[in-house]
């Protein structure tokens, strides 16, 4: 297992979040240049894990990604940039925060998410939401599953009507078993990051 660092994660009108990052991974502000910062790592990245054909496909996807991701509450992008001896993880956890909207509430988009049956809480105290999905990759990304784990946290003293959404994603080979070692230690991962994330308190900020 990886060493993990705390990080401050600040956002706006919410209590400060940290969180533990693996060691040799970076925080990228979606803001201001933190986009430029990620796209460029982010497409080196995917150069160096063997795929530099996708290379335009990666560039225009981002730009439209990221315009998506700030749109629904998208705060930061967590990417594996400087690991040890120049290796490779197709991987990245995208940090939001997401609240009721004109339309329908946090809680009960909640609820029916969870009467899908495709959910789960992965502790005790039924905080820390998961779920899974899965794509395969057409065109350009032909060949590849995108596997994506999404978890969602309730913001303290928001009486559970803001939340912060983690979303790790880890691009495999079609051909990759389910079961295979790096498919399940990048599970186990961004479990544990998700399990970690915890909120400073301020005087504000009350259980929820």
């Amino acid at each position: 297992m990886t060493s993990l660092r705390e990080e401050l994660l600040g956002a706006p009108d919410v209590p400060t979040m940290r969180m533990l990052v693996p060691g040799g991974w970076e925080v990228i502000p979606l803001e201001g240049e933190g986009y430029e910062r990620f796209a460029q790592r982010f497409r080196t990245t995917v150069k160096r894990a063997g795929r530099p054909d996708v290379d335009a496909y990666v560039t225009s996807m981002l730009k439209r990604w990221i315009g998506d991701l700030r749109e629904r509450g998208g705060l930061y992008a967590i990417l594996p940039l400087d690991l040890p001896d120049q290796r490779t993880l197709p991987m990245s956890l995208t940090v939001s925060l997401v609240g009721d909207d004109a339309e329908h509430s946090l809680e009960d988009w909640v609820t029916a998410k969870i009467r899908q049956g495709t959910t789960e809480f992965l502790d005790d105290g039924r905080t820390v939401l998961a779920w899974q999905t899965r794509t395969t990759g057409r065109g350009e990304m032909a060949g590849t599953v995108s596997c994506q784990y999404s978890y969602l946290i309730p913001v303290p003293g928001t009486s559970r009507r803001k939340a912060v959404m983690l979303a790790g994603t880890h691009l495999v080979e079609v051909t990759d078993p389910e079961d295979a070692p790096h498919r399940e230690a990048a599970n186990a991962l961004f479990d544990a990051m998700a399990l970690a994330l915890d909120f400073v308190p301020t005087p504000a900020a009350n259980r929820a």
